[in-house]
């Protein structure tokens, strides 16, 4: 259980009433609540939110509450409180056996059960140091302590705005339907699934993240369909960092920063006057859809044929290359080179230069 955020606790318990109740009571407590009224809801909520505990009636569905209690001990043993309605005492041993921090009568009070909710979830640790780590961006997600910084800074979520954040990261910039997003973090807090409720839980999200809707670092929303990570622009502090990224702007020649996709992470000014293209909108372009690279002859230098690829094959210093590229003006004789842009940790940027040929060069 993560310090900066508050307590999560999953709750199966199929009787409405009842299921109400204790919700009531946790919340007053201090806890966020997952509710689940079915065995088959409930399974997958523990491993997709990691409570900090999870209250069970092992009686939901003829008896598949004990699969939830089976699903919290396979997940990090996550404290668990049974609660039998027949109070019946080869229960509470099969329970305690089962991996049970308590076990307790349906009737309990709930002011009762959420005390001691609260004293397992001041008791709980995350499962295992060095668990799933998201990142994007400078923004952090650790997802068994259940915490989200930026810059180093705390950022505190609720249990709904942390599982639509997680399934972003998860899906790796890829765009994700609304649908889709209610079905991957389910109802929380008793709120209904719906994509009325999936934006506004999006848009509180993006304010507690100090996102710009204009200028989207972290989550940006795709018309008609859904959201996803930011794509934006954000290349020079992130990639390349402030010290190589003002370097990279006084350089006199066009200089593009490549990832191993050959995806544009920066340009500096000069690839700006030099393509006649704001370079905030060339960042996450693929290179040969902005260049339109052909050789001296025109044939297209793409595939195989592609400079980038041959640098990241294992040829990483190309100079002078001669080719024709996309400019300001229209087709642009120039020469590029290209080089590698260390990060640490193994990882490499390629960086091209594109230098305008002269007449004498090109003759």
């Amino acid at each position: 259980m993560g310090q900066l955020e508050t307590p999560l606790v999953l709750v199966l318990e199929p009787q409405r009433a009842l299921a109400e109740a204790i919700g009531i009571a946790l919340r007053g407590a201090g806890l966020q609540v997952v509710s689940c009224r079915h065995a088959a809801e409930a399974v997958p909520a523990v491993a997709f939110h990691r409570p900090s505990v999870v209250v069970i009636d092992v009686g939901a569905d003829d008896g598949h509450g004990w699969d939830v209690l089976a699903a919290a001990r396979d997940h990090g043993h996550l404290p668990a409180i049974v609660l039998d309605a027949d109070d019946d005492a080869a229960v509470r041993r099969a329970a305690y056996a089962a991996g049970a921090d308590d076990v307790l009568p349906a009737t309990v009070d709930p002011s009762d059960l959420a005390a001691r909710v609260v004293a397992l979830a001041r008791r709980a640790r995350p499962d295992a140091p060095g668990g799933t780590i998201h990142r994007h961006r400078d923004l952090l997600m650790d997802v068994s302590a259940h915490e989200v910084t930026i810059a180093g800074k705390p950022v505190t979520l609720t249990a709904q705005q942390f599982a639509i954040l997680r399934v972003l990261l998860e899906a790796g910039g890829a765009t994700l339907a609304r649908e889709q997003l209610v079905s991957r973090t389910g109802a929380l807090d008793d709120e209904p699934p719906s994509d009325r409720a999936i934006d506004l839980h999006v848009t509180r999200l993006r304010r507690r993240l100090g996102d710009d809707p204009h200028a989207p670092r972290y989550i940006e929303a795709v018309y008609g369909v859904g959201y996803r990570l930011a794509h934006g622009d954000g290349g020079v502090q992130e990639q390349v960092g402030a010290d190589a990224s003002t370097l990279l702007d006084a350089l006199p020649d066009a200089v593009l920063v490549l990832d191993a996709d050959l995806v544009i992470r920066f340009a500096n000014r000069s690839t700006e006057l030099l393509l006649g293209v704001p370079r905030a909108t060339l960042s996450g372009k693929r290179c040969g859809a902005v260049l339109l690279c052909t050789s001296c002859a025109g044939a297209a230098l793409d595939g195989p044929r592609c400079f980038g690829r041959a640098a990241l094959g294992g040829l990483s210093q190309i100079h002078d290359a001669p080719a024709v590229v996309h400019g300001v003006t229209g087709p642009l004789p120039v020469s590029l080179s290209y080089g590698q842009l260390q990060l640490g940790k193994g990882d490499a940027l390629v960086t091209v230069t594109i230098r305008p040929r002269t007449a004498t060069a090109v003759a």
